[in-house]
């Protein structure tokens, strides 16, 4: 079901190693060391990105939450959250979740991205705009659902579920 998606991000993972692998390879200051360079910059932070996105796909599966699979391969997000029928609990762990994996990139690119290399300057500073845009526009949802308001409503949940209350 997710396998597609899957193979998505591990193809940008590996073109990413490639790329980064690559720039250190070729005369250094060329354009394409640059190139190359700013493409895996670029591509970690995608990665960051979609390890975001599948934290919250694994907290949803572990919740037994109810959702749908996203119907294009190249949607931002892996699937969409059906909050009439999942919990406010269901829907705080999913959350946690992505914001557990987006901690963990962070971490990561301030321990072990090398800043002397301009795809690691790129890559770290991607990561940095990626979660401070997880929370400018998750936290405060996560915070009203949390506080005992309303699961915010997608209007985008169609199609066969995954996942479901046993």
């Amino acid at each position: 079901m997710f396998r597609h998606f899957a193979i998505r991000d591990v193809t940008i993972l590996f073109a990413t190693i490639a790329a980064w692998w690559a720039s250190g390879r070729v005369e250094p200051g060329s354009a394409w060391a640059s190139g190359l360079s700013i493409g895996a910059g670029v591509g970690a932070a995608v990665c960051a990105y979609n390890l975001h996105e599948w934290g919250h796909l694994l907290g949803a599966h572990l919740t037994k939450s109810v959702y749908v699979p996203a119907r294009r391969i190249y949607s931002p997000f892996l699937f969409a959250y059906d909050a009439d029928e999942n919990t406010r609990e269901q829907f705080l762990l999913m959350s946690l979740a992505g914001f557990a994996a987006t901690a963990l990139f962070v971490a990561a690119f301030l321990l072990w991205m090398p800043q002397d290399q301009q795809a690691g300057r790129i890559a770290l500073r991607g990561a940095l705009i990626l979660a401070s845009l997880t929370v400018i526009i998750e936290l405060p949802i996560f915070l009203r659902a949390l506080l005992g308001r309303t699961v915010p409503r997608t209007g985008v949940f169609k199609g066969p579920t995954v996942g479901g209350r046993d």
